[in-house]
């Protein structure tokens, strides 16, 4: 009869997770079987390199945003489109330890990852950004096209994803407040509602 696993995998990548985002990929595989609790042989004996430990490890925190297809008419589209934004931003916090370790590797690559979409959920935060828009879409309301609408979610998500980036470095103190999220998502709102909206 085999033997019972003591320490789980999840327990292993959960620390295997913490090591390499304070360290990077240079981080020792004895500190990772150290504070896993297990022998770095355990550790080989679960993944055959260390870089197959770091991408098992390096994923993530998962994405909840509630439901994307939800209008939200009742608080109006800007209230609407800044809440979704600073779920977002908190989102990329959480996520920006792991993020800027796993990307910047030189063997990272999304599309070898095989479930790549669900460790970087771009097209969901995306959708949800484009969702929260077409949901306000009404006369006299978003006059933007399809078009406008894919660049402001775009220029919405890059926007978040830098402010979380340059607190992670340590920028404004390293925690815009949220008027900041507030001014984008102005600038956004006044660009898909503008009666130019459409021009090229």
């Amino acid at each position: 009869m085999g033997r019972h696993k003591q320490v789980s995998d999840e327990t292993v990548l959960q620390a295997a997770r913490e090591v390499f985002s304070e360290n990077g990929f240079g981080a020792s595989t004895r500190e990772i079987a150290r504070q896993a609790g297990v022998s770095e042989a355990v550790l080989y004996q679960r993944h055959k390199t260390k870089l197959d430990l770091f991408f098992a490890a390096m994923i993530p925190p998962p994405l909840d945003l509630g439901d994307p297809r939800r209008p939200g008419r009742k608080r109006g589209f800007q209230p609407e489109l800044e809440a979704l934004a600073l779920r977002i931003l908190a989102y990329f916090r959480d996520a920006m330890p792991v993020l800027v370790q796993l990307v910047t590797h030189p063997g990272f690559n999304l599309d070898e990852l095989a479930d790549g979409e669900s460790r970087m959920p771009l097209h969901r935060l995306a959708d949800a950004v484009m969702a929260c828009i077409e949901g306000h879409r009404d006369p006299g309301g978003i006059t933007a096209d399809a078009q406008r609408v894919q660049a402001a979610a775009l220029t919405l998500l890059a926007s978040l994803h830098s402010l979380a980036l340059f607190e992670r470095i340590g920028v404004h103190g390293g925690a815009f407040p949220d008027r900041a999220v507030k001014n984008i998502v102005s600038l956004i709102v006044a660009g898909l509602t503008a009666t130019g909206g459409n021009a090229s």
